[in-house]
């Protein structure tokens, strides 16, 4: 398995986020995270699946999340660049509204690095009805315009 230090992931030498290592599913992880999707000059990485982007879609995230609080947990990671939440309202009457969340990064190798190290991330801890975070590649990656895929006014 190829590995990558947390200190690659962050950008920062010896730093890491808080809820970083505390909330990854292995707690043995040795300062090293699953697979170096971040390339370097002679070091192996794994390649990127077909459908790799540099935009991740996340599902489980709480009903009452801002977009602070999901940069803060995405911030960390080397190619960060935003957060886009998406609020809907529920179609079932007094039921959560549904969030949809889009992290954009440089490139898909940095979007990748965020995806491993964060699948399975639990947003509260403390809370045992806390959802984890699934996370996958976009299929339509990148910001979108106020106006849409259809046009402009």
């Amino acid at each position: 398995m190829i590995a990558i230090s947390k200190a690659r992931v962050t950008g920062r030498h010896g730093a890491t986020g808080p809820d970083l290592v505390p909330n990854l599913r292995s707690s043995s992880i040795d300062d090293q995270l699953p697979f170096d999707a971040a390339a370097r000059p002679g070091h192996e990485t794994l390649p990127l699946p077909p459908d790799a982007s540099s935009t991740l879609y996340v599902e489980g995230l709480p009903a009452d999340s801002t977009k602070r609080e999901v940069a803060h947990i995405f911030r960390p990671f080397v190619g960060y660049k935003e957060v886009r939440l998406v609020i809907k309202e529920s179609k079932l009457r007094g039921g959560d509204p549904l969030i949809l969340c889009f992290v954009d990064f440089e490139n898909p190798a940095c979007a990748a690095t965020a995806l491993s190290a964060l699948q399975g991330y639990r947003m509260d801890e403390d809370d045992p009805d806390s959802k984890f975070l699934r996370l996958q590649f976009s299929r339509n990656p990148g910001p979108r315009s106020v106006f849409g895929a259809r046009g402009r006014r």
